[in-house]
């Protein structure tokens, strides 16, 4: 069966995406929109037969954070392993702005009012020229529209038969928000909402409001927001954000200000903006949790009567808004569905993969539906590669290849030591989940303190993950069957009797982001696990990814041993490689 290149990424938006909005605001200063939520980071992925055979970010080979632009690495990296020249890979890209989307884009925000229109209409024709590179690189290029690619990339890899799929981001071409019904092969478009009711963009914009970096920190957001459960005193205000027509529609008016302004007027009603660097108080892990569960019951508000409607057990969900496991895990926990499934890659590198799982059925093709094989669809070295990479750094390191490699690897973190663990093929998306990985013991008390200080360098109310094995987790998690669980995407009860017993991963809430780890998925990491309960009865590990704050998750030999040379980190199994530093 033929190969299938699917690509995101835009190029000419080199800027961060909200930088790009705050850049259409000083050249557009009459223009009250948040124009310019638009190609994210840039990535490539190669499909064949339904299923993803390898995948890479642009940012893990750039070394840049959410590089956009044309992914030139990645689309070469998915050539080489096609055995290929990339010239004869057939294309997709996970955008399409026709004309159509250009009209509701319009119609929800600018028609009218010449001086919005005629913003609008030059965002549009930036982005169509963009798009021009991808063609010059890739000449028979297929459009895929932004949602849809990022629904099928959920769907499609589910292996359900018949779901719901909601999709939630900044924006698309004109939707912020769109619900789909997948039955069988098929994807029907049910609801869309345009960028006026993007719940992607009043998080981001929530985010800049407590200090953070709007689409990207979000998720400190949500770490932050479980400090403040319990305090609505600022839920009113953010749902009074949200004008709802019934049940099913709504816009959020304060989407239409630029940042400057709508900062200014929330001040008035919430008190002065959290500025960068500037200490936590408890008042923003109230604004934090007020945003937080406001989105969590704008959500159910919208699936319950759609969910009434097609009586589906199962719900899919994609998009930069499906990584925030909390609601995740509320939507686990509602009740209204048996089974998720949440695309690891939920983000714009997700939608590459679905903009190829579009066109190999555009073309024909018979296509089996199944479930995600693998999230570890990335670059993988061989021993001569790592060990070239060790002998560059031979000054300062000292290694082995012991026969009891595992072993030796627990006593390291049963003594409380922090250790970096490089595996396989790296994963895709932005989870760390086995194979590029950071590795502690999750029963200590101190342990999270230790990682941050050591490592991460990150904020401390933001929490750890556990690695538990399939065997061992409901012990420890409630949980609903496994195979939800695998990708870290939800945020799970943890058992209050057992809580105590592994400190590290325990949010203040109760919850952990849980990875549920099969034998069959990763093998050597379900080993480690598994020995790891034998030896403490707990068959968990605290895992974070391998990389410090600001820089992508380590890809090649090199990354590790730089990142393990420039950090805290006590040793580092490269493989079959246990390297410590030369004392």
């Amino acid at each position: 069966m033929p190969f299938q290149l699917g690509l995101s990424g835009l190029p000419g938006h080199d800027l961060h995406p909200f930088r790009h909005i705050q850049e259409n605001a000083r050249l557009h200063p009459d223009v009250p929109l948040p124009i310019g939520d638009i190609g994210h980071d840039a990535a490539a992925v190669l499909v064949r037969g339904g299923q993803a055979v390898f995948a890479v970010e642009e940012e893990r080979l750039s070394r840049f954070k959410h590089t956009m632009g044309v992914p030139r690495r990645a689309a070469q990296a998915c050539a080489e392993a096609a055995g290929l020249p990339l010239a004869q890979l057939p294309a997709a890209h996970y955008l399409d702005l026709h004309d159509e989307h250009l009209d509701r884009h319009l119609q929800a925000t600018g028609r009218g009012d010449a001086r919005v229109e005629g913003a609008i209409r030059a965002e549009y024709q930036r982005a169509r020229e963009a798009t021009s590179g991808f063609r010059e690189a890739f000449p028979c290029l297929e459009a895929v529209d932004h949602h849809l690619a990022h629904a099928a990339s959920a769907y499609y890899l589910s292996g359900f038969e018949r779901s719901l799929v909601l999709v939630m981001d900044g924006n698309g071409e004109s939707a912020s928000l769109s619900l789909y019904l997948g039955e069988g092969p098929d994807l029907r478009l049910l609801q869309a909402l345009p960028a006026t009711s993007s719940l992607g963009l009043l998080y981001a914009f929530g985010t800049h409001f407590l200090g953070f970096e709007p689409i990207e920190d979000e998720y400190k957001v949500m770490g932050l927001a479980a400090y403040g459960e319990g305090d609505d005193t600022y839920l009113p205000f953010f749902e009074d954000q949200l004008l709802w027509e019934g049940d099913e529609r709504f816009t959020i008016p304060a989407l239409l200000r630029d940042p400057a302004s709508r900062t200014l007027r929330w001040s008035r009603q919430l008190g002065a903006a959290r500025q960068p660097g500037e200490p936590i108080e408890a008042r923003h892990m109230a604004l934090a949790a007020g945003l937080q569960k406001a989105l969590e019951r704008a959500v159910l508000r919208l699936l319950e009567p759609v969910e009434a409607s097609h009586r589906t057990r199962h719900l899919c969900l994609a998009g930069g808004v499906a990584l925030n496991c909390s609601l995740n895990g509320v939507l686990d926990r509602w009740g209204r569905f048996d089974r998720l499934f949440v695309q690891p890659a939920a983000g714009d590198p997700g939608a590459a993969l679905g903009a190829a799982l579009v066109a190999e059925r555009r073309r024909g093709r018979t296509v089996p539906q199944g479930r995600m094989a693998t999230p570890y669809l990335g670059p993988a070295f061989s021993t001569g590669e790592v060990e070239a990479a060790l002998q560059t750094h031979a000054s300062a390191l000292t290694w082995e290849r012991p026969a009891d490699l595992l072993d030796r690897t627990l006593d390291l973190i049963g003594a409380g030591q922090v250790v970096g663990w490089f595996q396989g093929r790296m994963e895709f998306g932005p989870r760390a989940l086995g194979n590029r990985s950071i590795l502690a013991d999750p029963r200590r008390p101190d342990m999270k303190d230790r990682v941050n200080r050591a490592v991460k360098k990150r904020e401390e109310f933001r929490p750890f993950a556990p690695s538990v094995t399939a065997e061992g987790a409901d012990a420890f998690f409630h949980l609903r069957g496994l195979d939800q669980y695998e990708h870290m995407t939800v945020a799970v009860k943890t058992r209050p009797e057992r809580a105590p017993e592994i400190p590290a991963v325990v949010h203040v809430n109760g919850t952990s982001r849980v990875q549920v780890v099969r034998r069959e998925t990763n093998p050597r990491y379900w080993e480690l696990l598994t020995r790891q309960g034998r030896r403490t009865g707990v068959p968990m590990l605290l895992n974070t990814s391998f990389n410090v704050r600001g820089e992508a998750i380590v890809c090649s030999p090199e990354d590790a041993l730089r990142c393990f040379l420039g950090t805290g980190l006590d040793a580092l199994v490269l493989e079959d490689a246990l390297v410590v530093r030369r004392t």
